[in-house]
């Protein structure tokens, strides 16, 4: 996080596994977005309770594993790169950058980002190891996914498009059950994603950025 084309015949067996196996549903999500091995964008809007914060933005994702988010908001515009297993966080207005990689090893144990599918297959296998995971049919043609940390450390819910797999929204909760952070996403669309998001922006001063919280 994000096409499977399947037969009513085949969602209606699914029905009732899916409230058993939210595995089936967060791997039919994956499949969704990367089966088809290629470009594609997704908007999103995040609303940050605990810091009131709010960015909108867009996910732009290129094969194998490389991705952008270009996130903005009233006070401040972030793009966040990572290519090839590298990349840097940027600050358009003041022509800022650092480097995700370094930081993300360095600084912070927390953001743990894969570098190729494998490492994003095993990141979703551990779901299974840290949370409770539940799925259960929703109003509106939707599929609630909900996680209770093993280690008391929070909560999430994510909401999946039942014929799709496309997932709706995310929404992650505090140990005691305050929702923190609320990310909507729409939008979705297979498009081609320029080289030249990629690249580093030239002359811009190397400093050791904040990671952003969405």
């Amino acid at each position: 996080m994000l096409v499977i084309a399947i037969t009513a015949a085949f969602l209606t067996l699914f029905e009732n596994a899916f409230a058993a196996d939210a595995m089936s549903v967060v791997r039919s999500v994956k499949s969704f977005y990367f089966k088809a091995n290629s470009d594609f964008i997704v908007s999103f809007k995040v609303n940050s309770k605990m810091r009131d914060i709010a960015f909108d933005g867009n996910f732009m994702f290129r094969p194998p594993m490389n991705f952008i988010i270009d996130a903005v908001s009233s006070a401040l515009q972030v793009k966040i790169v990572f290519k090839e297993a590298d990349g840097f966080i940027y600050l358009p207005a003041a022509n800022m950058i650092t480097n995700l990689d370094k930081m993300t090893q360095l600084k912070t144990k927390s953001i743990q980002i894969p570098k190729n599918m494998a490492q994003l297959e095993s990141k979703l296998d551990q779901l299974a190891a840290d949370f409770e995971l539940d799925a259960s049919d929703e109003p509106g043609d939707v599929i609630k996914i909900s996680g209770k940390s093993k280690k008391a450390k929070g909560a999430f819910s994510a909401l999946v498009d039942k014929k799709s797999f496309e997932l709706k929204s995310i929404a992650t909760f505090t140990a005691k059950g305050a929702e923190e952070m609320f990310i909507e996403f729409k939008n979705y669309r297979k498009e081609k994603v320029s080289e030249a998001l990629f690249e580093r922006p030239t002359g811009a001063i190397e400093a050791n950025l904040p990671v952003p919280v969405f």
